[in-house]
């Protein structure tokens, strides 16, 4: 079991959460993804008969309120979730043709944050994904 499940397992166990044979098997499934997926992809890619899609959607939930996951959006809305890496908040930049993704390790959250605050807007997070054609498709 690599580090990164291993280590969203303590923070699991830290927050409370019990570490079922389904949260495992969805940990090693984004753990051995090599892009954010959707709840249906995760599914997809858990051994037959680990769990249920609305259990999948479930655990990705209590998993992002954990802060064992990051959530993510595709441009066409779907909600995507990958490990955290253990490096803290980051983005992605995806490809809008072939779907690659790399990493983006630079976030202005904060300076958008603030100007929310200074509408008056409280308890304020955001979701930013960054899309175009990688020098393969262009």
């Amino acid at each position: 079991m690599g580090d990164m499940v291993m280590h969203s397992i303590e923070t699991l166990r830290a927050k409370g959460l019990r570490v079922t044979e389904q949260r495992r098997a969805i940990l090693e499934a984004l753990a051995n993804a090599d892009s954010p997926k959707s709840a249906e992809e995760t599914f997809s890619a858990l051994p037959a008969d680990s769990c249920d899609l609305v259990t999948a959607y479930r655990c990705l939930e209590q998993f992002e309120k954990a802060g064992v996951v990051e959530r993510g959006v595709r441009e066409n809305g779907t909600k995507v979730y990958c490990l955290g890496h253990g490096h803290g908040h980051h983005h992605h930049l995806t490809c809008r043709k072939c779907g690659s993704t790399e990493r983006i390790d630079l976030c202005m959250g904060d300076e958008l944050e603030k100007v929310a605050e200074g509408f008056g807007y409280t308890e304020v997070s955001h979701v930013m994904e960054v899309f175009g054609l990688c020098p393969s498709c262009t």
